[in-house]
């Protein structure tokens, strides 16, 4: 209930507003810091872009599956030999028609496997050297399976499970990450908002301090061609109203560049009018309960990472080491004159063939499997220290974040005072300087800094608001856990 609360108070604690079907200005669109949240996350291109990154490290996932592919290969091909050599031969031509079909597949296990039929069709023109014994046609079928099971370096398959599951615990952990992207994005998009609403209430500002200038020449000026006017009023008057005139134009182009920011940020048409739904009332800062920082996403992908690195340190560790298989072979063989009777020759197992036996392979001199398990070592070590630094690094930020908002909502309470302030001062300051009782300057300076405490209060606000988005996005509070598509 607390969290919801917080939510609600960050996200603006005015209602939602409807959003147009069709999301086009006509010519303008009115949005508040709710609707920018979702907005961008809806159609922004920047949101686009970190869905798509994360979506291609889909493929290191299966590559990590490709060695326990099942793979079929069909070869087929007819020889016609009627070559000469060095010594003469029962024929004077031969067709062979080879037709060779294998399925194979490699296990988790560490289990290879293949089974393999093949056909050969034989046809020949004998010659004087060909006995009785001699075949001008025949049909040979062979039916085999192999295996083999690694007992020694990737024991049962030791090393292949450590490499899949590191792949597998390494997507995991960046789709984690995936989420803390997108946070990031919805809180660069609320400043680019605060950003551009204060610039706007800047621009308002500098348009009623310009005109309030106007309005103080033009008095002086005519006190000044009755002669009540004191020496340099008329030209400090004038002076200041150029003054304000450059901060107009310099506000209005800060103003125009804001906006074009968060259209682009929105995915809105250039030049589209935004109009800001900002709450007169300022939220209190919200008390909220302890958390377990272990939840925090970066702590959940830095911990998964460090599991996938102790898997591929394990599974480098198992390849360090001499290769030793079992090697089991059964075939069955068939020959006879025409194919049927060749493959009912096979299928009978009168002809079968057997060898089991062992394997041993030791490659040495470059040392590469040890620099290997030592690398994978190192990472995991390196994986270890980062999730340390990290759980100190999250508990520092969210207590930076909580003592922010709590400093710029004292800063909001403070310039609201300061504009009272100065609002009171001016009013005072007008009605002594109608009676020639102030210096123009005095008033002037007066006009001025209620302009700037106007300023200041609505960068106040945006900073306060932008801090709570920071103090949520420290907790993963901002948005929920983005589920992979």
């Amino acid at each position: 209930m607390v969290k919801t609360l917080f939510l609600s108070l960050l996200l603006g604690s005015q209602a939602a507003l409807a959003l147009p079907a069709d999301l086009t200005c006509k010519p303008s669109i009115s949005l508040s810091q709710k609707d920018v949240a979702e907005l961008v996350l809806k159609q922004g291109r920047r949101t686009q872009e970190v869905n798509l990154q994360y979506q291609q490290l889909r493929l290191s996932v299966a590559q990590s599956l490709v060695p326990y592919e099942w793979t079929f290969l069909a070869t087929s091909g007819l020889l016609f030999d009627k070559s000469v050599g060095l010594t003469a031969t029962a024929y004077d031509k031969t067709e062979t028609l080879a037709t060779d079909v294998k399925l194979s597949k490699s296990f988790i296990t560490g289990t290879s496997t293949s089974l393999e039929y093949k056909r050969t069709s034989f046809k020949g023109d004998t010659n004087a050297l060909a006995t009785a014994n001699t075949r001008s046609v025949g049909t040979q079928d062979l039916l085999g399976l192999n295996i083999t099971q690694d007992i020694w370096a990737n024991f049962f398959g030791t090393a292949d499970r450590g490499d899949t599951d590191a792949a597998e615990l390494n997507y995991k952990a960046s789709t984690i990450l995936r989420t803390n992207d997108l946070e990031n994005l919805v809180l660069d998009t609320i400043r680019t908002f605060w950003d551009a609403y204060v610039s706007e209430q800047n621009f308002k500002e500098t348009i009623t301090s310009r005109d309030r200038s106007k309005k103080l020449t033009d008095a002086v000026k005519k006190k000044s061609g009755f002669g009540y006017a004191n020496p340099g009023e008329l030209a400090q008057a004038q002076a200041d109203y150029e003054g304000r005139v450059q901060d107009v134009k310099t506000a209005s182009t800060i103003y125009l560049r804001n906006l074009d920011t968060l259209n682009t940020l929105l995915s809105l048409p250039t030049n589209c009018e935004i109009k800001f739904v900002v709450s007169d009332s300022v939220p209190p800062v919200p008390q909220l309960p302890d958390m377990d920082q272990e939840n925090l996403r970066v702590i959940r992908s830095g911990k998964l990472k460090v599991e996938a690195a102790d898997r591929a340190y394990t599974a480098a560790k198992s390849k360090d080491a001499p290769t030793l298989q079992l090697v089991g072979k059964l075939y069955t063989y068939g020959v006879q004159n025409d194919g049927n009777g060749a493959y009912s020759d096979m299928t009978s197992g009168s002809h079968p063939q057997y060898f089991a036996g062992v394997q041993f392979e030791y490659p040495f001199g470059a040392d590469l499997l040890g620099e290997t398990r030592l690398n994978k070592k190192y990472a995991k070590d390196l994986e270890e220290v980062r999730l340390s630094r990290a759980r100190q690094e999250t508990l520092d930020l969210q207590a930076q974040a909580q003592r922010k908002v709590q400093a710029t909502y004292a800063a909001v309470l403070s310039n609201a005072e300061q504009k009272k302030y100065r609002d009171k001062a001016l009013q005072e300051l007008t009605r002594s300087f109608s009676q020639g009782r102030t210096d123009i300057s005095i008033f002037i300076d007066a006009m001025n800094k209620l302009s700037i405490a106007e300023i200041q209060y609505s960068q106040a606000i945006g900073n306060y608001q932008t801090a709570l988005n920071e103090w949520a996005a420290s907790r993963d509070e901002l948005i929920p856990d983005a589920q992979e598509e």
